[in-house]
């Protein structure tokens, strides 16, 4: 359960990306790991890490690549071929990719893996794809990017109205209207709720800005902020 957008400028003559994930998440799992900088075959990245899973969902590297996956949880039931594996550490791997064209060799051998959305982005480009637990295909993305576990049509058609009303940015991500429900972006029911909106920038440096939500909502969250120097 995840709601995703990005935005791009050109600033002084470089290109900026800028980046928005709201993860939505059952109320009984471990609360996850804030960003923190790590380190891959040499290559440093900046990224939260799940501790049931053992991944993550989101991570940026030093040359300036974003990765981000949306689980299909309408598609979740398929079955995997042998024992699932975690979609987290499959975007772990990822964190020494050079440009978001290396992630397609990443993406092979999927049988175990239930289904998602992945999402590369960059100041130069942008890729996406999508395994349906049987095919993988590239797709064109289309803001806002939403997954769901629960009434996943009706939750993504209220993103979009609230997409389509003109909101961007922090305003469209923290929006949880007069109160949070399954079909707010920064959402809040019973079983699940936001638990963190990451806010990157990337430019010179990558600059991740990472609000860690309270249970239900209740109060402000805690925010964190990290740098990473851009190759």
């Amino acid at each position: 359960m995840c709601t995703l957008t990005w935005s791009r400028a050109s600033l002084d003559g470089s290109d900026k990306l800028e980046v928005w994930f709201n993860r939505d998440e059952q109320k009984a799992r471990p609360i996850a790991d804030p960003p923190s900088l790590r380190l891959l075959d040499d290559v440093s990245f900046l990224s939260p890490r799940d501790p049931q899973g053992g991944g993550t969902w989101m991570l940026a590297n030093e040359f300036g690549v974003v990765v981000c996956l949306l689980n299909k949880w309408e598609l979740d039931a398929r079955p995997t071929q042998g024992r699932r594996k975690s979609r987290g550490q499959l975007v772990w791997q990822m964190a020494t990719a050079r440009c978001v064209d290396d992630l397609a060799g990443f993406l092979v051998e999927l049988e175990n893996y239930p289904a998602f959305t992945l999402v590369g982005l960059s100041s130069e480009g942008e890729r996406f794809w999508e395994w349906d637990g049987e095919i993988l295909s590239e797709t064109k993305g289309a803001m806002p990017m939403t997954s769901s576990s629960y009434c996943f049509d009706a939750v993504k058609e209220a993103r979009e109205r609230s997409y389509a009303e003109g909101k961007r940015g922090h305003h469209f991500h923290e929006g949880s209207g007069d109160q949070a429900s399954a079909f707010t972006v920064r959402m809040n029911r019973p079983d699940a709720q936001t638990w963190s909106r990451s806010h990157l920038t990337v430019g010179e440096k990558v600059t991740w800005e990472y609000l860690a939500e309270q249970p239900d909502l209740a109060g402000e969250p805690e925010r964190s902020l990290l740098d990473l120097p851009a190759q």
